[in-house]
């Protein structure tokens, strides 16, 4: 297959519509202790970073001691298994441009979302067959994005027999922890505004362009 080159994307907010069910996981899990749900700021924070990171803040701000953040993170992750992760929806469009896209790259999801709920997950949004490799941690070992990035780069290189240049390479995320990957790998950067990011954040963290819509991906990508 000719290629114009390699796409990372991230997939909560970037591929998958899952803040519903990750924020319905966590206010489950804070309801059966007594304890308030997500505000809308804490809603924004979540969705990105992994759960050993937000976790504590989240309880911190409960008055809930740190000792108890494994517990949290365990109860949370029970629910989102069981009920929302089998039902994660894919964003209104993105189908049609992954779609498009696999015929002129080679596509890769990146994610903080442990491997095992990573792999359901794009299976679930129904992506898989596009995808080189799904990377994404161990559930007790979050590494940060560039970390999981190079462990794409390794996986496509294992798959098609070469390293891809990095300068071939586009990082796509919702968050600056994506566009912070790209750009300490080495890759161009984009971000994507219909996730929980927003351009200022993007913008900020040094992203190479940032779309509004998933098909403006097509336009700025068929100029590579």
């Amino acid at each position: 297959m000719a290629t114009r080159g390699f796409l990372f994307f991230d997939l909560d907010g970037t591929i998958a519509d899952s803040g519903a069910g990750i924020t319905a996981s966590m206010n489950d899990a804070f309801a059966a202790a007594g304890l308030d749900a997500l505000s809308s700021l804490e809603v924004r924070r979540i969705i990105g970073p992994p759960l050993q990171t937000t976790m504590p803040e989240l309880l911190a701000a409960r008055g809930v001691g740190l000792d108890r953040v494994d517990f949290f993170i365990d109860q949370y992750r029970q629910i989102y298994r069981e009920h929302h992760l089998p039902r994660t929806p894919i964003f209104d469009g993105m189908a049609e441009v992954l779609n498009e896209l696999a015929q002129s790259w080679h596509l890769s999801v990146v994610t903080a979302k442990p491997q095992a709920q990573a792999d359901i997950a794009v299976r679930t949004v129904g992506v898989d067959h596009h995808m080189v490799t799904v990377v994404g941690p161990a559930d007790d070992a979050p590494l940060p994005k560039a970390r999981l990035l190079e462990k794409a780069l390794r996986d496509v290189e294992k798959s098609l027999g070469y390293r891809p240049d990095v300068a071939q390479c586009w990082m796509i995320g919702d968050r600056h922890h994506d566009i912070d990957a790209g750009r300490e790998v080495g890759t161009r950067a984009a971000g994507v505004l219909w996730g929980f990011g927003d351009h200022a954040e993007l913008h900020g963290a040094g992203a190479h362009v940032v779309v509004s819509q998933p098909r403006e991906l097509l336009e700025v990508l068929s100029r590579e």
